[in-house]
C-alpha cells in the first residue's frame, strides 16, 4: 500500500517526463539553472525509491551526480581540448540520464489500463492510444525474454570470451528479434480480443486522478521551473 502512494497519475507522468527532458537539455549551469537541475534530477529517484526500487534508485543517483560535478569541473578547469571532451560526455550523461531513468520509472509503476484510461481523457486518438499500451506491454516482456536468451546461451556455453564479439551478437540479437516480433503479435491479437479496435468510447475501470504524489510531482517541477526563471 506504501508503493501505491508513489504511483503517479499517467497524465502527470508523462507530463514530467516531457517537462524534465525540456529543462534537463535547456537549462545551463549558473544560478537558478543549475538548481533547477538538481531539482529534476532528484524527482524520478524519489518516485524509484518510494516504488521500493532503492538499489536502481541509489545507483542513478551516483551516476547522474558524478556525471554533473565531473561536467562543472572539467568546465573549470584548465584542461584545454580535453576538457571540452570531458564536460561533453559527462554533460551529455548528466542530461539524458534522467530523461532515461524517469521513463524506467513510468513503465515500472503506470498500468496498461491506467494509460487508455488517461490518454483517452486527454482526448487523443486511438491509433495513438492503442500503440502507446502496446509498446507499455511490450517492453517489460522484451525485458524477460532478453533474460531467457541469456540464460539459454549461457546453458550453451555462448560466452563473448569464447565466441568473439561478432558471434555473440548474432546469438543473442537474432533470437531477441524473432521473439520480440512473436511478442508483439501475440500482444495485439490480445488487444484485439479485448476489444481494443472496437468503434465508439469504452468503458474503463481503472481509476485516474490526482493523487498526493502527483500533488507534490507538479509542485516539485513548478519550484524547480520558479527557480529557473528566477535566474
Amino acid at each position: 500500500m506504501t508503493r501505491e502512494l508513489f504511483r503517479l497519475d499517467p497524465r502527470t507522468t508523462l507530463l514530467v517526463v516531457a517537462v524534465l527532458n525540456v529543462v534537463m537539455f535547456s537549462a545551463g549551469f549558473a544560478g537558478g539553472a543549475g538548481w533547477a537541475r538538481l531539482v529534476f534530477m532528484a524527482i524520478p529517484a524519489v518516485l524509484a525509491a518510494g516504488l521500493g526500487r532503492w538499489i536502481a534508485a541509489i545507483g542513478y543517483l551516483t551516476a547522474v551526480c558524478a556525471a554533473y560535478v565531473l561536467e562543472l569541473w572539467a568546465l573549470d578547469s584548465s584542461l584545454g581540448g580535453a576538457g571540452v571532451i570531458v564536460a561533453g560526455v559527462a554533460g551529455l550523461v548528466s542530461r539524458l540520464a534522467p530523461g532515461v531513468f524517469m521513463a524506467y520509472v513510468a513503465v515500472i509503476s503506470v498500468r496498461v489500463s491506467e494509460l487508455m484510461a488517461g490518454l483517452e481523457a486527454l482526448r487523443l486518438p486511438r491509433f495513438v492510444v492503442i500503440p502507446a499500451a502496446v509498446v507499455l506491454r511490450l517492453l517489460p516482456t522484451v525485458r524477460e525474454e532478453s533474460r531467457g536468451v541469456q540464460a539459454a546461451m549461457g546453458v550453451r556455453g555462448l560466452s563473448l570470451g569464447r565466441v568473439g564479439p561478432l558471434p555473440w551478437l548474432e546469438y543473442r540479437i537474432i533470437p531477441l528479434i524473432v521473439s520480440t516480433v512473436r511478442c508483439g503479435e501475440e500482444l495485439s491479437q490480445a488487444a484485439l480480443t479485448r476489444g481494443l479496435g472496437r468503434h465508439g468510447q469504452a468503458n474503463r475501470i481503472a481509476r485516474i486522478g490526482l493523487r498526493p504524489a502527483d500533488v507534490l510531482a507538479l509542485a516539485a517541477m513548478a519550484a524547480g521551473i520558479g527557480v529557473w526563471v528566477a535566474g
